[in-house]
């Protein structure tokens, strides 16, 4: 699913399934003396102006800020009341000698996770969930994020490790039975705040009410910069773009309702 959508509905993919489309019509002549009555080129230059508004800084800060406003769910009045950090990992990277490493999405959410629990209480469990999203010749996103934190931790510090599921939805199901049986119902939940939304609603379709603690990743860019074409802005976009089809991929699969998304606070009668 996520190689379709970088191949085929990412701003480059975009660009370059409509390049493929021009030379297949091209080669079978569909169009005499070049692409006849200007068809193609119209195709062309409105995939590369989409192109180029996608590279702008100020369009993936825009749709990156609208998901992390997005962000609806429970508060705890005393952080003391919190029973658990869960933390969602963010990928990891093969850096050649040296092995995998993890990817800073999943580094900024555990520094996260770890300060949360430094300021609330150390005692309280803090569950890494990541499992073997590069095959089992690789290690866990979960443990190589552990490792790669264990140094700098005190022995007191508990972690746990979920090192079965592979997405957002099996991470809610691995860990919605254990955080019931515990009887864990302030869980705080760590992950990148234009990530949170989905992941909000994977644990509350499968009963888990977090409360959510984002790690901030959205930029924001000002002035010039943010109105120039780049890579980085391309990237911001693309982002954006995963997390927005990951929602709908959610949705049409049945894995959250559009009732866990939208999220509303239980009204408490007294």
């Amino acid at each position: 699913m996520k190689i379709l959508v970088s191949l085929f509905l990412l701003p480059l993919g975009l660009l370059l399934l409509a390049l493929a489309t021009l030379a297949w019509l091209a080669w079978h002549r569909r169009y005499t003396g070049g692409l006849k009555g200007g068809a193609g080129a119209g195709l062309l230059s409105g995939v590369f102006i989409f192109t180029v508004l996608c590279s702008l800084p100020a369009t993936g800060q825009l749709l990156q800020s609208t998901l992390a406003g997005m962000i609806h769910g429970r508060s705890l009045n005393d952080p003391s009341q919190t029973q658990a950090i869960v933390v969602l990992t963010g990928g990891m990277t093969n850096a050649g000698p040296i092995g995998w490493l993890p990817r800073p999405e999943t580094v900024q959410r555990l520094m996260v996770g770890y300060e949360l629990q430094r300021a609330i209480d150390l005692r309280l469990p803090v569950i890494i969930s990541g499992g073997f999203t590069q095959g089992v010749q690789a290690p866990s996103e979960a443990r190589l994020a552990a490792e790669y934190f264990a140094r700098g931790r005190s022995e007191i510090t508990p972690t746990e490790l979920e090192e079965v599921s592979t997405d957002t939805a099996e991470s809610a199901v691995q860990l919605a039975p254990v955080l019931h049986q515990r009887g864990l119902k302030n869980v705080l939940l760590v992950t990148s705040d234009i990530h949170m939304p989905r992941a909000l609603a994977a644990f509350r379709a499968r009963g888990i009410d977090p409360v959510p603690a984002p790690a901030i990743t959205v930029p924001t860019e000002r002035g010039l910069r943010a109105w120039l074409p780049s890579v980085y802005g391309l990237q911001l976009t693309s982002a954006a773009l995963t997390e927005i089809y990951g929602i709908i991929g959610y949705l049409l699969q049945g894995k959250i309702a559009w009732a866990d998304f939208v999220y509303a606070p239980l009204e408490i009668k007294v």
